[in-house]
């Protein structure tokens, strides 16, 4: 899996353009991050800051962190949206570039960023590069009766140490990012004041392969979900224990997680998008589709989507939006200027090196979130 790059939001380079790209330095004037409790303005923010707390928990003996931003102007029991970066990526870098924070709070979500394990790795040319990634429990194990997870000349990615010794195709972390999640998702509960039948999850790249598993392993604790340009191993992809509503967002032209389950550029190979909706489906006892479905946001979009409905629980879909032109990029979202590896205030100091955000410029798309949020506001946990 390549690194994600957004436009940008979400498109993929080489390992060692990555280094090229993080050794430009972009600095913002803003102020140091100091105790976990401590409040900073983003540094992407407009004319109202928009302010993201971090938060740091202890799983199996790591220091995991996560940040979250609290909608200005909303009160009581909020719906929580967690959003998952992909690989390369950061968690502040990932809400920037995707101007999320501003969605929600014309929304009045609680958006939640964890973080991804990260190490340096070198980048052939005397340099590093930093990467990031989520143990998905598909990428790194091995092929199952569907075929191979690569080529044999496929391109090789950096080893976490903490795999040991990585098989051919395998490219994420090995830590149990799914514990460190749940955890996450008990301390926010805790802390803040959210509606627990309100729990939503989003991600891109390897971040959306995560969600396709914590929405499989933890499918009970959200209420609807949204995997983008993301489709999980050959063999691996799986359904929800719990009923699931869920979208999935992919590019026709994305030539690093293909749609078709053919052979990326990259040499390496995922599930099908139709496959892994139709799993899906079947795990929600889907009855009818796929059929023709589209709102006014995904026509705006440009977005082609089919359907699966009249599943066990009245109302419940499993909804599938192909960008035809999309590369490997979250369709119609993005903050025009940002990477998806930079870092805002609040995380540069548990990054040391990592070039730093500056203010978006350009043009703000939002047509792929209002999507996702038109779709997965409609369901709650206390309704199936």
């Amino acid at each position: 899996m390549q690194a994600e790059i957004p436009r940008q939001a979400g498109r993929i380079i080489s390992p060692a353009m990555v280094s090229v790209l993080a050794g430009v330095a972009v600095f913002v004037l803003s102020m140091p991050v100091g105790a976990d409790e401590q409040t900073v303005s983003d540094a992407t923010s407009g004319d109202a800051p928009e302010m993201m707390l971090r938060r740091t928990i202890d799983h199996n003996g790591i220091e995991r962190e996560y940040f979250v931003h609290v909608p200005q102007g909303h009160s009581g029991n909020l719906p929580v949206v967690i959003a998952v970066h992909g690989y390369t990526s950061t968690a502040t870098g990932f809400a920037a570039s995707h101007g999320l924070n501003r969605h929600a709070d014309q929304h009045g979500y609680i958006a939640v960023y964890p973080q991804g394990s990260h190490f340096l790795a070198d980048d052939g040319q005397g340099g590093s590069y930093r990467v990031t990634s989520w143990n998905d429990l598909a990428a790194n194990l091995g092929p199952l009766d569907k075929g191979p997870h690569c080529v044999a000349d496929a391109d090789r990615y950096a080893c976490p140490a903490e795999c040991g010794e990585c098989n051919r195709c395998a490219w994420t972390s090995c830590y149990d990012d799914v514990g460190f999640i749940e955890k996450m998702l008990d301390a926010v509960q805790s802390e803040f004041q959210t509606d627990s039948s309100r729990q939503y999850l989003l991600g891109v790249s390897n971040g959306g392969m995560m969600t396709l598993r914590l929405a499989c392993n933890l499918s009970d604790r959200f209420a609807a979900v949204a995997p983008i340009i993301a489709q999980l191993a050959p063999g691996y992809d799986c359904g929800p224990d719990v009923d699931l509503p869920m979208l999935h967002l992919f590019g026709g032209e994305d030539d690093t997680v293909r749609f078709d389950g053919t052979p990326g550029g990259d040499g390496f190979i995922y599930t099908s998008a139709a496959d892994t909706a139709a799993t899906w489906a079947a795990a929600l006892a889907c009855e009818t589709g796929p059929a023709a479905w589209q709102t006014e946001i995904s026509e705006s979009a440009g977005l082609r989507c089919t359907a699966y409905s009249d599943c066990r629980i009245a109302g419940h879909e499993v909804v599938s939006c192909m960008d035809p032109d999309g590369g490997h990029e979250w369709p119609e979202q993005y903050a025009a200027g940002l990477p998806a590896t930079c870092v805002t205030a609040e995380q540069y100091d548990s990054m040391p090196g990592q070039h730093r955000c500056e203010s978006a410029t350009g043009e703000d798309i939002h047509l792929g979130m209002d999507l996702i949020w038109q779709f997965m506001s409609r369901y709650r946990t206390d309704n199936r």
